[in-house]
């Protein structure tokens, strides 16, 4: 994999055109653009992030958002001087604490800081996140852009949180990590790229980080629930389609303890590939169609099948053995009226028409559907956008033999943080009142099938789908698994959010987060409410909604 990557950067260097940084995920400026692209009559490719810089200014143009023509400013040519700077270097603008330019570089350099203080009623009580870190990004002659980014950071998360990680050895959102002051983690978090134009439409982007597929705001896809991971993107946007494809390597499973994860050796690899075409029937509507592979093995390595970028990875698989994970589907979005947006997600990773139509309960019948409607200017309020979302996955979606083919990276679901088998509503609406003042609310309810005595009833996508819940023969059952099958468990989730930015990129949060959690059998009853206040410096905010 590194070789292939190698080589594929060396002959980046000899072709490119022009090209631009991304906005980070998570970044404030999405909060702007979800707003702007369905108000706007124009195409936007929205549904795989991060989205670039320039491809903002082409939806918005010179914008009527402050915020935004300061981060553009390459392409705004805003001039809005800070009100106060030092020696009319450090913070000269608004946008960058240092910022330097001549005729074949332009170059931005901000620092990263992020303190939390969060009181909660379970048993690990006061939390805290801080981060310190630097953010690096950049173009050279108009034609290559880079961006690196890199932050110190200790933690102590609620008890909830703790739970993923004790039954995962990961954290939510990260990957390597050590102990901590007893029941603190400690890690280092870094991401960074480099983006080639290799012709007016095509660019390729290859870098350590990380995607998120879809419109919603959870993906049955893609998301950024784990850790980051080495990666070629190559973009091919047309007037008419756009072409994306993501070549990765992921970690197939993990070593550790309480003490944090093993620090000595070399973790499995397993490999991703993943294309994603998006036909723009008209500018406000686009219907998506994906594939996507997991595949690897103890001793397996890269297979270059899967490196053909415009190839049906299900044949390949089928060529191969049928050994790997493939998983195809669909997405749509609608935008209606510049006022709202229908959009939704399937997938599929196996099915066989007669057995779903027979109602039997196949344990094969594996997939995920997603539905959502995104309201803006709600009942004539101004920035007020309104969301409402549900998700459904099948048991024993994702999952495979073993941890070198299951959905994952780093122990960590690709897609949904509850995995699989479960149901899902979501309602969110968040007002951005200025520049200055944004509140958000949002509701989750939840029902999941956990598992029962031991046996697999299909949520825990890390455990092998040949082993599940057992007849009286003692034979894994083929017949008669039903959704939420297992533990039911409901999860309830309410979150506030009020954010007040003092001046540019420069954050106080006041949040608030209960959390509900019981199961039809006694054995969850948790009931955790966490309250707290955050400042972030040029860094984004993290629900933790699972």
């Amino acid at each position: 994999m590194r070789t292939f990557l190698f080589s594929i950067a060396t002959f980046l260097c000899f072709v490119s055109f022009s090209q631009s940084t991304d906005f980070p995920l998570n970044h404030a400026a999405y909060q702007i653009v979800d707003l702007e692209e369905i108000r706007s009559d124009k195409s936007f490719s929205s549904t795989i992030r991060p989205y670039s810089r320039e491809s903002v200014y082409e939806l918005l143009g010179t914008t009527n958002s402050s915020f935004l023509s300061k981060e553009l400013r390459r392409y705004t040519r805003d001039s809005t001087l800070s009100k106060r700077s030092l020696f009319n270097t450090i913070y000269k603008y608004p946008a960058d604490f240092y910022f330097y330019q001549d005729k074949s570089l332009d170059l931005h350099f901000n620092p990263l800081a992020q303190f939390s203080l969060r009181s909660a009623n379970d048993k690990i009580g006061t939390n805290y996140i801080s981060s310190r870190g630097v953010e690096v990004r950049g173009t050279i002659d108009d034609k290559i852009s880079f961006y690196t980014a890199i932050t110190e950071n200790q933690a102590r998360y609620p008890e909830y949180v703790n739970d993923v990680r004790d039954s995962t050895l990961a954290i939510p959102y990260q990957g390597f990590w050590k102990q901590y002051k007893e029941t603190g983690v400690d890690y280092l978090w870094a991401q960074g790229y480099i983006d080639f134009g290799l012709s007016q439409s095509i660019s390729a982007q290859l870098g350590y980080g990380k995607h998120f597929i879809g419109n919603g705001q959870r993906s049955l896809i893609l998301s950024n629930y784990a850790n980051n991971y080495p990666y070629l993107r190559i973009n091919t946007n047309t007037k008419i389609f756009d072409y994306t494809n993501i070549f990765a390597e992921l970690i197939g499973d993990v070593t550790g303890g309480s003490f944090g994860i093993d620090g000595v050796g070399s973790f499995s690899k397993k490999y991703m590939a993943f294309h994603h075409l998006n036909v723009k029937i008209k500018p406000n509507l686009h219907i998506g169609l994906f594939e996507s592979v997991i595949y690897g093995a103890p001793n397996g390595g890269l297979k270059v099948q899967y490196l053909n970028p415009v190839i049906f990875y299900r044949s390949v698989e089928q060529q191969n053995g049928s050994d790997d994970n493939a998983f195809v589907g669909l997405d749509f979005k609608w935008n209606i009226k510049n006022r709202y947006s229908l959009y939704g997600q399937v997938l599929v990773d196996e099915m066989v028409v007669s057995e779903v139509l027979s109602g039997n309960g196949w344990w094969g019948n594996k997939q995920g559907f997603q539905i959502g409607l995104k309201y803006v200017d709600a009942f004539g309020v101004k920035n007020l956008m309104l969301q409402g979302e549900a998700n459904l996955v099948r048991p024993y979606t994702y999952a495979h033999a073993d941890g070198y083919t299951s959905y994952s990276h780093y122990n960590l679901a690709l897609a949904h943080p509850l995995g699989a088998n479960f149901t899902e509503y979501l309602g969110r609406a968040i007002y951005r009142l200025n520049d200055k003042w944004t509140f958000e609310g949002m509701i989750m309810a939840a029902q999941y099938g956990n598992d029962l005595d031991n046996e697999n009833y299909g949520r825990d996508i890390l455990k092998d789908y040949t082993v599940r819940r057992l007849s009286q023969n003692g034979n894994s059952i083929e017949y008669g698994n039903d959704h939420l099958q297992g533990n039911k468990t409901d999860l309830l989730i309410l979150f506030s959010r009020v954010t007040f930015m003092v001046k540019h990129n420069v954050f106080i949060d006041a949040d608030a987060t209960i959390r509900k959690e019981s199961d039809a059998n006694g054995f969850i009853d948790l009931n955790t409410s966490v309250f707290g206040f955050s400042f972030r410096w040029n860094m984004p905010a993290r629900k933790y909604l699972f």
